[in-house]
């Protein structure tokens, strides 16, 4: 038996009509299938050898579909070939239909073979995906890399808060590679030096609210020198000395 006899009956059907549907619309898919119920009775009139005649009125009583349907949706089958036709001139409201098997086989397995092939290639994008997702370094970690940039101010202490609280973001964008800001930030730090006073400067803080790094720093050339960060209703987020 064909493949498409056996995807036309059954509960396979149910496979093959929803890829129809899908591909080439409810009116082809249901006129095929009526077609392929006068192919599997074989006890109808036929002009050449699987050639069977099939009544497009009884078509349309079987479906509710308008005769003018049902010969748009047959010559879409035909140009499809799914199907070869004969009609006769003295009976226009009847054809004889032969149902191309192999034609449908070769497309239900071609589909089947590219749908399948694009999961395959969304799965591995995914998963090439996952892999390249971001993983946030330990306090270790980045300690131990900027000794290797040769770095002895604490930038790491300062590198590691400020991400950490913004979530670990470049702007609006997630971080790719933390080692690459960290050279960045390195960098910076080398170029922004400054020689912080030994107390607090409410106006010196203001004015480096725009420079997150050189605020950093001076956050933590207080904290070495005995200030804490406190915070009161009154005053807001001030710095103590202990």
């Amino acid at each position: 038996m064909n493949i498409s006899k056996i995807l036309f009956s059954g509960e396979q059907s149910y496979i093959l009509n929803k890829t129809f549907v899908k591909d080439f619309g409810l009116d082809t898919t249901i006129v095929l299938y009526e077609l392929q119920q006068t192919d599997n009775k074989k006890s109808v009139k036929v002009i050449q050898k699987e050639y069977y005649l099939n009544q497009l009125k009884e078509i349309s009583d079987n479906t509710t579909i308008s005769i003018k349907k049902i010969k748009i949706a047959i010559n879409k089958l035909y140009r499809l070939k799914f199907i070869d036709v004969i009609i006769k001139k003295e009976t226009q409201e009847m054809v004889y239909v032969k149902i191309l098997h192999n034609n449908i086989a070769n497309i239900i397995f071609d589909n089947f073979s590219r749908k399948t092939n694009k999961q395959i290639k969304q799965k591995t994008n995914n998963l090439t995906k996952s892999k390249k997702k971001f993983i946030k370094p330990t306090k270790i970690l980045i300690k131990n890399y900027f000794s290797e940039l040769g770095d002895n101010n604490n930038n790491c202490e300062m590198f590691y808060d400020y991400y950490e609280s913004n979530g670990w973001k470049v702007g609006r964008n997630s971080m790719k590679c933390w080692k690459s800001a960290a050279r960045n930030w390195h960098k910076r730090s080398q170029k922004n030096k400054i020689s912080f006073p030994a107390y607090y400067d409410k106006n010196l803080e203001n004015s480096l609210r725009n420079d997150q790094l050189t605020l950093s720093q001076y956050h933590l050339h207080l904290q070495k020198n005995g200030w804490t960060k406190s915070y009161s209703p009154t005053a807001g987020t001030t710095w103590k000395k202990k």
